[in-house]
């Protein structure tokens, strides 16, 4: 099995375990450091946008920087050697235009959903440039209702999709996930998926961990069990271990795999 030259993971949940104190552990430091220094990249797959993920990093307190910052679950930026994170202008002006398009056809479908948010209190519509970008509702129980609220839409958008995590959703392209935006860095980096190991624990984290864009999958202890099945179900890794001390467990296997093949 090929080593590990590419590093996603996933931020909050997965690097960070929820209710932490947002900075590194001791065992993800070692291995991102040791990772660093035999040629790896490292890159942050996150729901964050740009500026969350940055304030992330800082609090992180890692002993190296992320390459990538892959946001929103679908744009990329790529930090320059004076330490800024610039984007892929391609891929990310793409990604805009493709939601401003879908975003339009899919009003009827907005309508709807800013019906049920003003008549639910646990459902909180958010809009960016007047018009709905996601939702946060008030537990999980409220998210699956709302899910399944969604799923049960009629409508012919057969591109309108969701990223979710926890209370949070996003509307989204149903091309566009941390799956394709994880394959379009492999492309930019010459970085075959065998290459590429990923690592998540939530729903949203799901397009990356299913085999097709990353290999080498990898989801910590605190994991949901969708996640804990696709990840074993692409010959991935279950780690034993909490959010960044389970990646950096994950890495250890993967690592020493490759070695002994």
């Amino acid at each position: 099995m090929a080593r590990v030259r590419l590093l996603s993971t996933d931020f909050d949940g997965t690097l960070i375990g929820f209710g932490s104190d947002g900075r590194c552990t001791p065992a993800l430091a070692s291995v991102l450091a040791e990772h660093k220094r035999s040629g790896g990249l490292w890159a942050i797959n996150t729901g964050r946008n740009l500026w969350h993920a940055q304030n992330g990093v800082a609090s992180l307190e890692a002993p190296v920087e992320p390459d990538f910052l892959l946001t929103n679950e679908r744009e990329i930026f790529h930090r320059t050697p004076d330490g800024r994170y610039v984007p892929e202008h391609h891929w990310n002006e793409t990604c805009y235009r493709h939601h401003d398009e879908l975003f339009r056809r899919a009003e009827p479908v907005f309508q709807k959903i800013r019906a049920l948010a003003s008549r639910h209190e646990g459902i909180d519509l958010i809009e960016e440039d007047n018009r709905p970008a996601g939702i946060i509702t008030s537990s999980e129980g409220i998210m699956q209702e709302f899910v399944d609220f969604l799923e049960a839409l009629d409508h012919d958008l057969e591109d309108f999709s969701y990223q979710r995590n926890t209370i949070y959703l996003r509307f989204s392209h149903a091309f566009y996930h941390k799956g394709s935006a994880l394959g379009e860095l492999s492309r930019i980096t010459g970085i075959d998926p065998r290459e590429i190991m990923a690592a998540g624990d939530h729903f949203n984290d799901i397009p990356m961990l299913d085999g097709r864009y990353a290999v080498h999958a990898a989801c910590p202890s605190n994991s949901i069990p969708e996640v804990v099945a696709t990840v074993r179900a692409a010959g991935g890794y279950h780690a034993g271990r909490v959010a960044a001390d389970g990646v950096a467990e994950a890495w250890h296997h993967f690592s020493s795999t490759s070695r002994d093949v």
